[in-house]
């Protein structure tokens, strides 16, 4: 393991909260790390606090990145104090915080120990209430404090960006957009025999759902689609397939029996590499209660080609073009969703239209050169140029 120096020379400090092997949900995050890394290399050292370690992604090992393992989030004044005590000791003139609030009385102090930017990177998901009359003057006061507010916030999406001015009351001219973005990907680099044994050996339509296995994701009101689709619509040509495990995967299991829709399922569970099987797939269905505008699970459907079923939720919905890259239907109504699938089941060529509408809007709006080429112009913004 990188061990920390005691050289001088000015930091930036990246703060995870989440373990170093919390799995594949953080490479982009990890990626702004290393182009964070790469872009200042010459007037900063980067530094990497993870509240624990246990194996490293490869992206940070084969960076420049330093790191280590030391609790940043501050819910008491004793973690203040070590934080300033590290801030202190390794020069740190910049702290880039993922998931944190817009303001704290810790940053002044933190301030006061030499930090000069501090950056906030929200890509939390889901609605939040407007605050609004008196609640959204005393909040907006909050937010922007001088010495306790952030220098900036960076948003996943336009959604989250505009929930961190509404919402937060964030000051507008201070928030960026640093969009998710994915790499390119083989969609059909899985062999066919791994793919038999996900789904067996069959000819069926499959409409796939890459998420966590719990009930914020929707996994619940999938299940009661399918079971709309195949005992109202008719639709017994297809397969659903959950790639993903968590704590409401047995409960789907029993659900999908009472829904006598078990023929119909599949819960392989975590699928490694997950998006070079899409390609075998029909349509992505994600009916997520709330994402943050967009999730990379819907632009790894889209870039294989699948047109994307989702909720009219602004949380969910974002990157999709009703008929022109999916189908948007009406929060909470199975109906309307097993509609908007059977819509691509019964037609073929709609469904190849859209899927191939959809690969372009991800390869011209959604790619990972995209996204960095943003998160660098909004870094040169608040911290300078390298």
């Amino acid at each position: 393991m990188n061990k920390v120096t005691s050289n001088r020379r000015p930091a930036i400090l990246c703060v995870a909260n989440w373990k170093s092997d919390v799995g594949y949900a953080w490479w982009l995050m990890e990626s702004y790390w290393v182009k964070i890394s790469e872009m200042y290399a010459k007037q900063y050292d980067t530094l990497l606090a993870y509240p624990e370690i246990n194996s490293v992604p490869e992206a940070i090992e084969h960076s420049d990145i330093t790191y280590f393992q030391h609790t940043f989030r501050a819910t008491s004044f004793d973690d203040i104090k070590r934080n300033i005590a590290l801030i202190k000791k390794y020069n740190i003139k910049v702290l880039y915080l993922s998931d944190y609030g817009v303001s704290s009385p810790a940053f002044a102090l933190y301030r006061m120990a030499g930090v000069e930017k501090i950056i906030v990177h929200d890509h939390t998901p889901g609605l939040r209430s407007k605050a609004t009359g008196l609640k959204k003057q005393l909040k907006k006061i909050k937010a922007n404090l001088p010495l306790l507010r952030a220098d900036a916030a960076f948003g996943a999406t336009s959604f989250v960006t505009r929930r961190l001015t509404e919402t937060a009351c964030f000051d507008a001219s201070r928030c960026y957009t640093v969009q998710n973005g994915i790499l390119p990907f083989n969609a059909t680099a899985t062999s066919k025999d791994r793919w038999h044994q996900l789904v067996g050996d069959t000819n069926a339509k499959v409409i796939v759902t890459a998420a966590r296995a719990n009930r914020y994701k929707g996994i619940d009101f999938a299940l009661k689609t399918i079971a709309n689709l195949v005992h109202t619509h008719n639709q017994i040509n297809i397969v659903y397939l959950l790639c993903g495990d968590g704590p409401d995967l047995e409960g789907f299991k029993q659900q999908a029996k009472a829904l006598n829709i078990e023929a119909y399922c599949r819960f392989p569970g975590r699928v490694n590499n997950a998006s070079e099987l899409l390609g075998y797939c029909y349509v992505g269905f994600q009916p997520a209660q709330g994402e943050v505008g967009y999730s990379l699970s819907i632009l790894e459907y889209m870039y294989a080609g699948l047109p994307v079923i989702v909720p009219d939720n602004v949380s969910v919905c974002e990157a999709t073009e009703n008929n022109k890259t999916g189908a948007i239907y009406p929060s909470a109504d199975d109906e309307l969703a097993a509609k908007a699938i059977a819509g691509y089941l019964d037609n073929t060529d709609r469904q190849q239209q859209h899927g191939a509408m959809a690969k372009q809007t991800v390869e011209q709006c959604f790619t990972l050169q995209a996204t960095h080429q943003a998160l660098a112009d909004a870094l040169t913004s608040v911290v300078g140029r390298q």
